[in-house]
């Protein structure tokens, strides 16, 4: 398990740190901060962002699950809310981690 936190994007510029998909890994929570996925795959794959605990209706949080196509590269905004209370940070479940790279940036 790894945790990682956003680099951040500076008005100098930044090269973000290219991360390895891997089971377990956890995003320290960010304002304005984004994973870039790329899927260099044969075939799509998914990150899903585990939310723990209930909503106000006590039905279980859904879990935001994003596709990145086979051979592109997707950027999705990570929302604060779905960390989890017990540990503070967000956890990711790739459906794949085979060719599967990331950068977790914040502006």
């Amino acid at each position: 398990m790894a945790t990682y936190s956003a680099d951040a994007i500076t008005i100098a510029g930044v090269t973000p740190t290219s991360r390895t998909a891997a089971s377990g890994d956890k995003l320290t929570p960010a304002d304005n901060a984004f994973i870039r996925v790329t899927n260099g795959g044969g075939s799509p794959m998914t990150v899903t962002f585990a939310v723990p605990g209930n909503n106000e209706d006590g039905e279980a949080n859904p879990d935001p699950v994003r596709t990145i196509t086979n051979g592109t590269t997707k950027c999705v905004r990570v929302n604060r809310r779905w960390a989890d209370p017990a540990d503070g940070l967000i956890a990711l479940t790739w459906s794949s981690t085979t060719s599967v790279t990331f950068t977790y940036e914040r502006v």
